[in-house]
């Protein structure tokens, strides 16, 4: 007879791997026919949502079965109710919804990019930086509305969860759609400078704009890693920024950092980062390979190195958090 296998043989693990593919686009499909939020009214049967949503009744259920099996929705008496995470985060009017984050950024500009990132280990490619992925207009416009429903979520948190008393004006490096700098001058009160490159920019704007702060936030084109950088601020974010480039580029980067700060001002890195004395976490392991795609420069930072390059810059107070559970942390450090 034939020894049972255990879990670390089973195909099963390898297949979930190799499949994964498959259930994100079940999710895009599910989003682009706004599945979720016709569900949150309540539970409803295969018929009813076919009717609702004109889609063909045998279609409709290879789908609502992905979702199921995902555990995006449950399945009882034949009528399918969205899960608990589906109802905050994939309703289009819940307070979570990050809907607009995964069809504008994840499905439709990250997700066809991808093989870039198999090219870089292959060594067929590894000259694309983030500058150069975001010098196509087109592509500009919708991963940045992307971004900033993806980013809108961490940066309330980190709004919420940061004690910014006594601080006047953020310098927010790379600073994307600006979503950080909103939230954190509509609690805090403070000013805010965003820099990035310039087609971000101008998206940016139009963000700042849209959320009635135009005047108390400023957009400035440049390059965080060579540029200069624009003076005045006493307060820094590092946000999804230094897990595109390498150690030497980190260590430069808070170098300059501790030399632009004034005495008892404050930086603040929020990012990818692994454990380092243990595997993942899982999803931010994932986003460092895929960053490859955008930024052959990525370098997967653990917890302990961001630590002592903050403590070797001469920073002090330093802390580290988890932030996004299972995905990103928060560093935080003030200049003595």
């Amino acid at each position: 007879m034939e020894a049972r296998r255990g879990p670390d043989e089973d195909i099963t693990a390898v297949s979930s791997v190799a499949y994964g593919f498959m259930g994100s686009q079940a999710l895009f499909a599910a989003l682009e026919i706004g599945l979720f939020t016709e569900i949150a009214a309540g539970p409803a049967s295969l018929d009813d949502l076919a009717g609702r949503l004109g889609s063909r009744p045998r279609v409709l259920l290879a789908l609502l079965e992905a979702c199921v099996a995902t555990e995006l929705l449950t399945r009882e008496g034949g009528r399918y109710r969205n899960s608990a995470a589906a109802d905050r985060y994939l309703v289009r009017h819940a307070r979570g919804y990050v809907g607009d984050y995964y069809l504008r950024q994840i499905a439709t500009t990250l997700y066809p990019q991808v093989p870039q990132a198999r090219a870089v280990v292959r060594g067929e490619s590894g000259s694309e930086t983030y500058a150069g992925f975001l010098d196509d207009p087109a592509r500009v416009e919708e991963f940045i509305r992307g971004q900033h429903a993806g980013s809108s979520g961490p940066a309330y948190l980190l709004a919420k969860t940061q004690d910014l008393a006594g601080y006047r004006c953020l310098l927010d490096l790379g600073g994307g759609s600006g979503a950080f700098s909103i939230e954190i001058v509509r609690r805090h009160g403070l000013s805010a400078i965003v820099v990035d490159h310039p087609a971000v920019v101008a998206a940016a704007r139009t963000i700042v704009d849209e959320a009635g702060l135009g005047t108390r936030i400023r957009c400035v084109p440049g390059d965080v890693v060579t540029g200069a950088w624009p003076g005045g601020a006493d307060l820094m974010l590092l946000s999804y920024v230094v897990s595109s480039y390498d150690r030497a580029t980190l260590r430069d980067l808070l170098g300059r950092a501790h030399a632009y700060l004034p005495s008892g001002g404050g930086l603040i890195i929020h990012d990818f980062a692994l454990h380092g004395d243990q595997p993942g976490p899982r999803n931010a392991a994932l986003w460092y390979f895929t960053n490859l795609a955008i930024s052959a420069t990525t370098h997967p930072h653990t917890v302990p190195d961001i630590t002592r390059a903050l403590t070797d810059a001469g920073f002090v107070d330093v802390t580290a958090r988890p932030h996004v559970p299972g995905i990103t942390f928060a560093f935080t450090v003030r200049r003595a």
